[in-house]
């Protein structure tokens, strides 16, 4: 995988995290502000690693993999943490918050899916260069 492929994942990652934050609030809410400053910050810092692959800077493909992996992590824990909550939420007697904290479930097992496909493929572009 060439420079400009790699670039062009990260670009598509940093804005794939960018808009997962957005859908967060439009479908949960103002609660979801941490997943809009999260998915933004996240995004955007993918976005920069990316241009910094593009703009060949030996140290960004690493620093990729780097923050790949540790969003891959930060979001398994998330999503682990969400669906036990949900399991806490449907054994009580308010369900108020079970449709939101759904929504967040699916979300953040999504990043956290897409995040370990897009490591495979830097570790894979790392490995053949």
């Amino acid at each position: 995988m060439n420079h400009n492929t790699l670039s062009a994942l990260l670009y598509f990652y940093g804005s794939f995290l960018i808009v997962c934050g957005i859908v967060s609030v439009i479908f949960i809410g103002l609660k979801a502000k941490t997943a809009l400053i999260s998915g933004g910050m996240s995004g955007c810092i993918s976005l920069v690693i990316g241009y910094l692959i593009s703009a060949d800077v030996a140290a960004a493909r690493l620093a990729g993999i780097f923050v790949t992996l540790a969003l891959f992590c930060v979001f398994s824990w998330r999503s682990t943490k969400t669906l036990f909550r949900i399991f806490e939420i449907q054994q009580s007697s308010v369900q108020d918050e079970l449709k939101g904290k759904g929504i967040a479930f699916l979300i953040i097992s999504l990043m956290a899916v897409v995040s370990v496909f897009v490591l495979a493929l830097q570790i894979i572009s790392y490995w053949q260069a």
